[in-house]
């Protein structure tokens, strides 16, 4: 925390997470409470993550928001909702205003969990500033009711997301737990989704006659894949976590009028997956894919296994984007086996990460 004269300013990072579980649907939309509990993965703050500043001193005369460094005319509701929540647990009187300066090293509104890395480290930033108690819990709090799914990028490693109670998250399995593990994420198009998660939700709520069937398999599915992660299970991983994202894309697809968020590359990606995996011979998985709320995959793999990966994908989205070219493998695969067609240039970016331990204050 930096002090000069009565200004007050406290900096955190936080990165998005990536459900393995799904939350898809809230019972309550005001205090964004969910329908299911979900289980996620939070990214290493190396490659994605939001820079949150928020400052306070007495010669300020409203609240103010500033996003890559363009200050927005007005403050959303929720973000504002935040504020005065946080004003309502402070005790110190004199703090009235605050100015807040966000920053993300990814696109926003694409899919890549934008919002849960912002609420997070804007909910982390308010919890210190103001010094308000229980801070975990506390800032757990004011991360979901900004962002639902921020809640679950209050904390590192392997998280879970209850339904149940207050709603908060808590860390599963921490980072060190499965340091093996790697992300590969495919940015097919960085461009701002047509229908908002929020909007999508509440249409699924209202329309979809396979809504309630897939709430009843999510506990299931949770507890086999907390299993899975804790006995390092990738085959059993693997398979739960693509059949929950089909899952997903399902319902969202059952919705009325339909939300589809998968592009034709998306649906390349999905069939590559599974004809990479049917190459190996003893019948191991070595990779696993699941889409967010957006065209771009997320998929899973063992550090073993990620140059040949690499490879397959220099292969099949050949680009002359010399970025793409510096992360990708050079190792030549034969790949011949694999009939599916090549998607040139089909990528815009390429990001090899991993699991991440959380929040910092910078």
């Amino acid at each position: 925390m930096s002090d000069n004269s009565d200004c007050l300013s406290v900096t955190c990072q936080a990165s998005p997470n990536i459900a393995l579980i799904k939350y898809w649907g809230k019972r309550n939309e005001e205090l964004i409470l969910p329908d299911n509990d979900s289980l996620s993965i939070t990214l290493d703050l190396g490659e994605l993550h939001s820079d949150t500043t928020v400052s306070t001193s007495s010669s300020m005369t409203c609240d103010t928001f500033y996003f890559d460094g363009i200050q927005q005319t007005k403050l959303s509701k929720r973000m504002q909702k935040v504020l005065d929540e946080v004003r309502r647990r402070s005790k110190n009187d004199q703090i009235k205003f605050v100015e807040i300066r966000s920053h993300n090293t990814f696109p926003a509104s694409s899919g890549l969990a934008s919002s849960a890395s912002a609420y997070a480290s804007l909910a982390i930033a308010l919890t210190k500033l103001f010094n308000l108690e229980n801070p975990q819990s506390t800032a757990a709090y004011l991360a979901r009711i900004g962002s639902g799914s921020a809640v679950r990028s209050v904390y590192g490693g392997f998280v879970r997301w209850s339904s149940e109670g207050e709603c908060l998250s808590s860390c599963i399995y921490p980072v060190e737990h499965w340091p093996e593990l790697r992300l590969i994420i495919l940015i097919f198009n960085s461009s701002k989704k047509l229908v908002s998660s929020t909007d999508a939700m509440q249409r699924t709520r209202e329309t979809s006659t396979l809504f309630q069937a897939r709430l009843s398999t999510v506990n299931d599915k949770i507890e086999k894949l907390i299993q899975a992660i804790k006995i390092k299970d990738f085959n059993t991983f693997a398979k739960i976590v693509m059949m929950d994202s089909s899952q997903f894309h399902a319902v969202c697809m059952d919705t009325y009028p339909p939300v589809i968020y998968l592009n034709e590359q998306s649906k390349h990606l999905i069939d590559l997956v599974h004809a990479f995996n049917k190459t190996d011979e003893n019948e191991t998985m070595k990779v696993a894919y699941t889409f967010d709320a957006g065209p771009n995959p997320f998929c899973f793999i063992r550090e073993e296994h990620v140059d040949e990966f690499l490879s397959l994908l220099k292969h099949f989205y050949s680009s002359n984007n010399d970025n793409i070219h510096k992360q990708v493998s050079n190792i030549d695969g034969n790949f011949s086996s694999i009939n599916l067609p090549i998607m040139a240039n089909a990528l815009e970016r390429i990001v090899l990460t991993k699991i991440g331990s959380g929040p910092k204050i910078i």
